[in-house]
């Protein structure tokens, strides 16, 4: 399992290999690798581009995805009880949210990988690649 929280956390060659990965999804090599999986999606109600890229992209790999609310993640509820759910319903868990410690505290008691699909820390990073890609 491996997490995408924080850009700082790849190396080059790794960013690489995900601009290799892409170009081989998008000549349709992964067809149906998400088949039979969940993917929980965590996005505020003003997203609108990010969220539905990763929608169409879940659905061309042949997943499902579960949308809620960014601020379901803002319950009294402890993040690990949380995960605790999010193990049993999910192969992947995506999110949006504006504090980038709480996707770390996700991804570390979460037994699925947990992708950072922007948080105040890394909006530059996702700027960046949504503009040349």
């Amino acid at each position: 399992m491996k997490n995408f929280v924080r850009l700082t956390d790849l190396q080059p060659e790794d960013i690489y290999e995900i601009f290799r990965i892409a170009d081989e999804i998008n000549s349709r090599k992964y067809k149906g690798f998400l088949s039979g999986k969940s993917v929980i999606l965590f996005f505020p109600a003003t997203s609108i581009r990010t969220r539905i890229t990763f929608e169409k992209g879940i659905d061309l790999l042949g997943g499902h995805s579960i949308l809620f609310p960014t601020d379901t993640l803002d319950k009294k509820e402890s993040t690990r009880d949380v995960c605790g759910y999010l193990n049993n319903w999910a192969d992947l868990v995506i999110a949006r949210h504006r504090d980038i410690h709480l996707l770390e505290t996700l991804a570390q008691y979460s037994k699925v990988p947990v992708i950072n699909a922007m948080t105040d820390s890394n909006i530059s990073f996702y700027l960046y690649f949504w503009y040349i890609y």
